[in-house]
């Protein structure tokens, strides 16, 4: 049912747990660790980068007062290349998760104030319907839902937005909270403090798989919890609500299932890509050049010349050309000189699919959240 526009604007207070709280139920826990465990298997067994998969979407839901009169060819292509520096930008964030703990072993890695403001720039760079550079919010925050509920970010921008952000810094580097707990608690805190003009989502999302990442429940950005809270935005979002008004247990469960269900998700693709690789093998058995090249598909999206070179035994050349001759591999669709395994790419692309359409809302991927103007769905774009 519609809310007038008249409706009371809603109060979001930011989420300040104690440093041993807990918000995840115990059989939702059992289930995540179980989940996460076989998905970590199914990684050692068929991949040889744990980060192989993670491929952020390209936002289709456009705010329409900043790309309403773009090109459509021009626009598609920045939206792809804007989906590119979010995958740097990923890779550069666990990248430093790893580093952190080679140097500090035994303490839970996590960004300072000014490396999540880093973080935030370079995960909107280039996307034409984020304006300005990034960083932390200067004006005060207000979200409305597609059915009109209005809500206000309570923390206001400056000292006070500043001085939780790096509240939140020093929880996470203190709490002794149950590490799935700890990651939930990092993103909720990041939904309700709400850093930054836009963009809270994807930057909260990222972080909490770097959480699972820093305690060992995870080798690597596999998950989609982008494609996840699509599929389920409104629970997701009275989740958020729920949890900034205290039912921290509410948001705690639906992280955990986020997590269950995107794990199980990926390990089913994860397999597949490794049976997909297997069988290309058994193709190319008599044939060690070949079967050298293939098996690099192990730890990266495609394969060419110069990139093979020192990573094979072999001359990477005439291999490449027998197997592009026997329809093994393909020209990749968007890199140039690269060659692939166009059944390999499909999994790498496939998003974990729901049946609920996307929305809008707290920490959300699609459409904007900040008041400013209207968005509209555009028809989908090429995703890399």
């Amino acid at each position: 049912m519609a809310v007038p526009a008249t409706a009371a604007v809603r109060r979001i207070p930011p989420v300040v747990p104690p440093l041993d709280a807990e918000c995840v139920p115990a059989d939702a826990r059992a289930r995540a660790h179980g989940a996460l465990a076989a998905l970590t298997a199914a990684a050692a067994l068929h991949l040889g980068n744990p980060d192989l998969f993670h491929r952020p979407r390209v936002r289709t839901r456009l705010h329409l007062r900043h790309v309403g009169r773009a090109d459509p060819a021009l626009l598609a292509e920045r939206l792809a290349d804007a989906a590119q520096a979010r995958t740097e930008a990923g890779l550069l964030a666990v990248a430093s998760v790893r580093d952190e703990l080679r140097q500090r072993p035994g303490q839970r890695p996590c960004f300072t104030p000014d490396a999540l403001a880093a973080l935030h720039r370079m995960l909107v760079a280039g996307d034409p319907n984020i304006p300005g550079p990034g960083g932390f919010r200067r004006a005060p925050a207000r979200i409305t839902w597609p059915d009109g509920r209005r809500f206000a970010v309570a923390v206001a921008p400056g000292r006070a937005l500043h001085g939780h952000v790096e509240r939140w810094y020093r929880w996470a580097v203190r709490t002794a909270s149950p590490a799935l707990d700890a990651a939930a608690f990092g993103m909720l805190r990041l939904f309700t403090v709400h850093p930054f003009p836009d963009g809270n989502g994807r930057t909260a999302r990222l972080l909490a798989q770097c959480d699972l990442v820093g305690a060992g429940l995870l080798p690597g950005l596999l998950l989609d919890v982008e494609g996840w809270v699509d599929a389920h935005r409104a629970e997701h979002d009275e989740a958020v609500v729920a949890g900034a008004d205290g039912d921290w247990e509410r948001w705690g469960a639906l992280f955990a299932r986020a997590v269950t269900e995107t794990s199980r998700h990926r390990t089913a693709t994860v397999t597949a890509y490794g049976t997909l690789l297997d069988t290309a093998l058994g193709r190319v058995a008599d044939d060690p050049a070949a079967a050298d090249v293939l098996r690099q598909l192990r730890c990266g999206v495609a394969v060419s010349a110069q990139w093979l070179r020192g990573r094979t035994t072999h001359d990477p050349g005439p291999a490449l050309a027998r197997l592009r001759d026997a329809g093994i591999l393909a020209p990749h669709p968007r890199l140039r000189d690269a060659l692939v395994h166009p059944g390999l790419l499909s999994l790498l692309d496939a998003p974990y699919e729901g049946e609920e359409p996307p929305g809008r809302g707290l920490g959300g991927s699609g459409g904007p959240r900040v008041c400013s103007g209207g968005g509209a769905s555009v028809a989908r774009t090429p995703r890399r």
